[in-house]
This record gives structure tokens, C-alpha cells and sequence, in this order.
């Protein structure tokens, strides 16, 4: 059973609305941050993997064919 009689005895959440409220859009806001930044990192992460993969495919290449690596 509620303790709220009415949906805008809910968004009024006693009185303390305007505390409740922005603690709930903070918390958001840095869950929803939290997974961006994850997500950009990530990515950096991947490019910056690729580009240490393929600068060894080409110093494997170039030993291989007996050039001097550089």
C-alpha cells in the first residue's frame, strides 16, 4: 500500500520534492556520464591498439623482407 493518495502527493514526495527531485537528475546525470566517458575510452583504447598492431605488422614485414627497420 502507497502512502501517497494522489500522483501529485508523489511528486510532492511529503515536502521534500525539491530535494528529492535534483538528487534523482544528479544521479542520472552521472550514471549517464559515467557510461559516455566509459564508451569514449573504450574507443581510444581500440584505436590506439590498432595503430601499435599495425606498426608491428610493419616492422615484422620489413624484417622479414630484410630491411632495415627504422
Amino acid at each position: 500500500m502507497s502512502s501517497f493518495h494522489s500522483f501529485y502527493g508523489f511528486l510532492d514526495m511529503g515536502g521534500y520534492a525539491p530535494f528529492v527531485w535534483p538528487a534523482y537528475a544528479v544521479t542520472f546525470a552521472v550514471m549517464g556520464l559515467n557510461v559516455y566517458w566509459a564508451k569514449r575510452l573504450l574507443r581510444r583504447a581500440h584505436q590506439a591498439a590498432r595503430r601499435r598492431l599495425a606498426v608491428q605488422e610493419e616492422t615484422a614485414l620489413a624484417g622479414a623482407a630484410g630491411e632495415p627497420s627504422v
